[in-house]
């Protein structure tokens, strides 16, 4: 991870195939720094008519989960996309607390994103070229000082780079792979 001040952590992610509201999801884990401590988890599922985001579940400093999102239905990419195209996402985000003096609440969202797929593009990130990766702008309906963000999307690999801009065009935090450890 970058940021515009110089500075950099280091952390690595691994795709999995785990349990996720009561079934096995593809996700992304998230760890803290070098170390084996989840900080975050993603997941979704490949559908016969799109990408399905599942949701996630947030870690505190220890690895222990203090929150978990789930995503509505809506909260599907459909595959039919051309390059330039977009789609606006509707769905619903419910947020449970774990852990803390808020365990047990539950809060929910109504969200709007616009997705847009800008087209494939070959990078070469870790040494490794990933052919045909699909680039993917977002766009919060209510994105305040956020601006987009880009994410690049790799077959057997979920998101292998991601950028973050604020409402002025500047990159506020950057992401890529940077090492491949084993093969899907």
């Amino acid at each position: 991870m970058t940021d515009p001040d110089g500075g950099s952590t280091s952390g690595k992610v691994l795709v999995v195939n785990e349990s996720f509201d009561g079934a096995a999801r593809n996700g992304s884990v998230e760890f803290a720094g070098t170390t084996d401590i989840r900080s975050a988890a993603t997941y979704w599922s490949p559908e016969s008519n799109g990408i399905r985001f599942w949701g996630l579940v947030e870690y505190d400093e220890s690895g222990t989960a203090q929150a978990k999102t789930v995503h509505s239905a809506a909260f599907l990419l459909p595959l039919t996309l051309q390059a330039g195209q977009s789609t606006v996402l509707k769905y619903t985000d419910t947020v449970q607390q774990l852990t803390g003096p808020q365990a047990g609440q539950t809060d929910t969202e109504a969200l709007e994103e616009t997705w847009t797929f800008e087209g494939f593009e070959t990078l070469t990130l870790a040494g490794k070229t990933f052919a045909d990766t699909c680039r993917i702008k977002t766009q919060a309906a209510a994105a305040g000082e956020d601006g987009p963000s880009t994410l690049w999307f790799a077959k057997g690999f979920g998101v292998i780079r991601v950028r973050h801009t604020n409402s002025a065009g500047q990159v506020v935090e950057e992401s890529s792979l940077n090492a491949v450890t084993a093969q899907p």
